[in-house]
């Protein structure tokens, strides 16, 4: 990872925003007129260098599709006198494909929601499938762009092909009395190690992780409910990097393990409190194209980006680099934010839960980038 100087954000933008302060209430359901986005929204704020900015709010159809036409007939039949648009109403996974497509899950609606910028299309995905799904929880995109999602309902996971059919559905099967396989209860998060062809589930309820292989066979459980390193309570969304290196969300426990390929912990980063580096709620994870990891506190209504401090000798420790967001409806602000998905352009996306809403920011580079 390199070496940047955001240590000095933190302490100024303590200043404005404090992450002790009280949680906001959940927001009435939205309105459907669209915000007008602070553009000039940045963080850390003048006259300090901006590293992030807001691009873009994502409240629904609307935002993508642009404005639709109202045939004569529908005016006429259906008395449609205006267009009308799908808005999320709890978006709370993202995922992202190769071709550029944004998922969305959303636990409200119960569906899956397929966004492409580049022709500018906005649909429910697995519309037609045979199995519906019920509480999407988590969803990841694999490099032959199937689609895998972890229902908490439906307790188990489901794999769809690129062109929405239905691969496989696994996790919920026990087996046979002679050969009994372990069954999911509330699977709340799921990622993949194609290199070693794994999938990782977590399970809120269970407090484990559980693995399969690419073709759905179970193969083993990791961890058991508690506080110790290796231990879990309320696990939630999960990543795996490059190395392969297993992120965990230890929702409960107010923390993010890490853990090598071989199951062993490397690091735990977090723990419960209002200070810097600490978490209330935390929902979810990802890694930005310098290895910086990016983690949606609910509670707390933010988005902490650690990194390393070049004042700390160790290189592996991780230190705050930047909070993103408070409580609130206005563009930047958050109310629950749960998935963070950050494409290949660092454009980060984060699932504004309570604000029935997506918000979409660009990662300028650290000190040193900015200076190329």
């Amino acid at each position: 990872m390199k070496e940047t100087r955001w240590f000095r954000w933190v302490a100024l933008a303590l200043v404005s925003v404090t992450l002790a302060g009280s949680p906001v209430c959940a927001a009435d359901k939205k309105k459907t007129t669209k915000p007008v986005v602070d553009i000039n929204r940045v963080w850390p704020p003048p006259p300090q260098k901006a590293h992030f900015k807001l691009l873009q709010i994502i409240n629904g159809e609307g935002d993508v599709v642009g404005k639709k036409k109202v045939s004569l007939l529908s005016r006429i039949v259906a008395d449609e006198s205006a267009p009308s648009y799908i808005h999320f109403s709890r978006p709370y996974a993202l995922a992202g494909d190769r071709h550029g497509k944004l998922y969305v899950t959303d636990t409200q609606l119960s569906s899956l929601f397929v966004i492409d910028p580049k022709d500018r299309s906005f649909k429910v995905f697995g519309a037609d499938a045979d199995v519906q799904l019920k509480l999407p929880l988590a969803v990841t995109v694999d490099s032959d762009d199937r689609v895998w999602v972890a229902d908490g309902a439906m307790k188990s996971v489901l794999c769809y092909s690129s062109d929405e059919k239905l691969l496989l559905q696994f996790g919920s099967d026990p087996g046979t009395p002679a050969a009994p396989v372990p069954t999911l209860e509330r699977p709340t998060g799921v990622a993949l190690d194609e290199r070693r062809q794994r999938v990782y589930v977590s399970d809120a309820k269970l407090n484990k992780i559980f693995v399969f292989t690419t073709s759905g066979k179970f193969v083993k459980q990791l961890g058991k409910g508690g506080f110790e390193p290796g231990e879990f309570f309320f696990p939630g969304q999960l990543l795996v990097d490059s190395s392969g290196r297993l992120y965990v969300v230890d929702t409960q426990n107010a923390r993010v393990q890490i853990f090598d390929p071989d199951f062993n912990v490397l690091k735990v980063i977090g723990k419960r409190g209002d200070g810097i580096g600490a978490f209330a709620r935390p929902k979810s994870i990802a890694l930005d194209s310098q290895g910086h990891l990016y983690v949606s506190d609910a509670w707390w209504h933010n988005i902490q980006i650690f990194g390393h401090d070049p004042r700390v000798k160790d290189p592996n420790e991780l230190s705050v680099l930047l909070f993103i967001g408070e409580g609130g409806t206005r563009p930047g602000d958050f109310q629950g934010p749960a998935g963070i998905y950050i494409n290949s352009y660092d454009q980060v996306f984060v699932a504004d839960q309570m604000n029935s809403r997506i918000q979409v920011f660009q990662f300028l580079g650290g000190d040193e980038e900015q200076k190329k």
